[in-house]
């Protein structure tokens, strides 16, 4: 699995993120600068408030002291109302545009990359980890912006008060900084750890649902219970710790706030009883510094959600970094002579045996081919290769002349069509569904293919007729109408080349009827490779590639097959007795 580059985080990947919303960011940063204005003031004013009112007893200045501090109230919660909204919508469209990119990169990855990751996780990472990312502007950086200037303003004011007692409150702020730091790494590992089991969990539940009949029938509910309770308790560890270190981090800077405050008490009340300094200046200090361990407790608590998003990013980025499939510049346009491999040869891992060893054949423009062989002799792969879902790491695959490395994958793959055994219908309407092949096309053209697919009638009898909705993966038609809406939908593409998956392997004797009297009429005229699994498919081909352990071993008509080749005998009498006993 190749990545861009490693998976590390340096500050221009969060300036990055966030360099979309700049201009809201500077006008939160605006408001918050407005916070830290009116912070600073209410400090200010608390000695002059203190000498001149209740010092001096000049009681005429005390009717303005409520109408102050409430226009102080008033501007600093209106502009803190802002920086909040601002930076908070900020996030929320940093995790839409997350989605949308991280959306887009995964349809970009090459299918060996995804299958390497299970569906589950991607999900996860979609949806979980990249929702906490929000936490980089909504929490994190709205207060280093707003409580950083806050502390230096309030700091500022301390020091020109009494700059001795201002420093001796802060004795023991260099030990809790470095142990925030310390906890706030763990907490990242910790952050990763429970985005990981919450990948897991998503998948236990996808496995469940979709693999019911399974574990009902052979009775596995008690095996895949303790299976999820197990990881969900690994999750529950996982997160409790996240929020004792964090709980644990608010508790040391609490207790550093109960001994610096009694330290200023102590030390400071001694310096007015002795006249070194006056009440006023004294309360404004406690004031000052009363407030400064709010905004560093934020600042604390900040860092450690910082790091918590900069482990989901991590995740994020483990997929966003990985290579895209590479598309080549030559479009094709049809298929005007043959597709060509020559020597072709493909193993899954490299320390494998290949799957194809050295395979050589050519398809002709409007023929019919079909491939047989044993499970595993690498039948499927070919389609693969040919549809570049995989590229050969030995040989070359030509599509006319051009190799097909060298093709433009949207122009190739706009040239092909697949119907398979494993239909995948969209949860959009049957009419959408179709659609799919070729947007453009207009109701009447996808009426027509639905006809053409024998899909029209029973299309016709459901209650919204082509705008019925269909569930997940269209379960709510039967397995013969869902291949009958694929056809169509490889009808309307128009394909040069047609490939047929055992498209009929799982279907009923009626419904196979109905498919393959489809297939028969788009296969006319039309460059078609069949993966053979009945009778009626092999019988179709003008030429037959009997695949055996990732080699070629026979090639030519039915009946030349069944003459020279023992293999291909015994396997058409497998396939003739299946069919025989499927219609018994």
């Amino acid at each position: 699995m190749k990545e861009k580059q490693p998976v590390h985080i340096p500050f221009k990947r969060i300036w990055k993120l966030i360099e979309p919303y700049t201009a809201r960011v500077i006008i939160a940063v605006i408001f918050s600068l407005v916070v830290t204005g009116m912070n600073g003031l209410i400090a200010w004013l608390v000695k002059p408030a203190m000498d001149h009112i209740f010092i001096e007893k000049r009681y005429e200045f005390l009717m303005y002291l409520p109408l102050g501090v409430l226009f102080i109230y008033i501007v600093k919660g209106a502009a803190d109302f802002a920086q909040i909204y601002l930076m908070r919508t900020a996030g929320l469209r940093l995790v839409r545009d997350m989605r949308n990119n991280f959306f887009a990169e995964l349809s970009a990855l090459p299918i060996s990359s995804i299958a390497k990751t299970k569906s589950s996780d991607l999900v996860s990472r979609q949806l979980n980890d990249i929702s906490m990312l929000s936490q980089i502007l909504s929490e994190s950086f709205r207060t280093f912006f707003v409580e950083i200037p806050t502390t230096m303003v309030l700091v500022g004011i301390a020091l020109y008060r009494r700059w001795d007692l201002t420093l001796f409150s802060f004795l023991m702020l260099p030990v809790v900084a470095i142990g925030t730091r310390k906890i706030s790494v763990y907490v990242r590992r910790k952050r990763k750890e429970v985005q990981r089991y919450a990948a897991i969990l998503t998948h236990r539940i996808n496995e469940l649902v979709t693999g019911i009949k399974i574990v009902k029938i052979f009775g596995l509910e008690e095996i895949k219970i303790k299976q999820f309770k197990g990881e969900n308790h690994k999750n529950y560890r996982h997160s409790a710790s996240v929020i004792y270190l964090k709980e644990a981090t608010r508790y040391m800077f609490d207790i550093m706030t109960g001994i610096s405050i009694a330290l200023i008490l102590w030390y400071g009340s001694k310096l007015v009883v002795t006249g070194v300094m006056t009440a006023g200046d004294f309360f404004s200090i406690i004031t000052a510094i009363i407030l400064i361990f709010n905004p560093v407790k934020k600042i604390g608590n900040a860092y450690t959600v910082y790091q918590e998003s900069l482990g989901v990013l991590e995740r994020v980025d483990g997929v966003m970094n990985l290579e895209p499939e590479k598309s080549g510049e030559k479009k094709i346009d049809g298929l005007k002579k043959h597709i060509k491999f020559k020597s072709v040869s493909y193993s899954y891992k490299d320390d494998e045996e290949p799957v194809l060893k050295n395979i050589d054949f050519q398809i002709n423009k409007g023929e019919v081919i079909a491939f047989v062989g044993p499970s595993g002799a690498g039948k499927s792969t070919i389609i693969d290769l040919v549809s570049r879902f995989i590229d050969p790491q030995k040989g070359q695959i030509y599509w006319d002349d051009i190799p097909l490395k060298e093709a433009d994958l949207k122009s190739l793959r706009s040239n092909i069509a697949v119907v398979s055994q494993d239909v995948i219908l969209f949860s959009d309407t049957i009419k959408d569904n179709v659609l799919y092949s070729r947007p453009d096309a207009g109701f009447d053209e996808v009426e027509e293919s639905c006809k053409v697919a024998n899909a029209h009638d029973f299309i016709m009898q459901m209650p919204q007729s082509y705008d019925t909705m269909l569930s997940e993966r269209g379960l709510n038609l039967s397995g013969g109408q869902r291949q009958r809406v694929a056809i169509a939908r490889a009808v309307l593409k128009n394909p040069s080349l047609l490939i047929l998956d055992e498209a009929t392997s799982a279907l009923d004797n009626i419904s196979e009827k109905l498919v393959q009297d489809s297939i028969n009429k788009i296969m006319k005229g039309r460059t078609t490779i069949i993966i053979a699994h009945r009778l009626t498919s092999i019988q179709n081909a003008d030429r037959i590639f009997l695949i055996d352990k990732g080699r070629i071993i026979a090639a030519g008509s039915h009946e030349n097959l069944m003459e020279n080749s023992k293999l291909y005998a015994e396997l058409y009498l497998t396939l003739k007795e299946g069919d025989k006993n499927e219609k018994s």
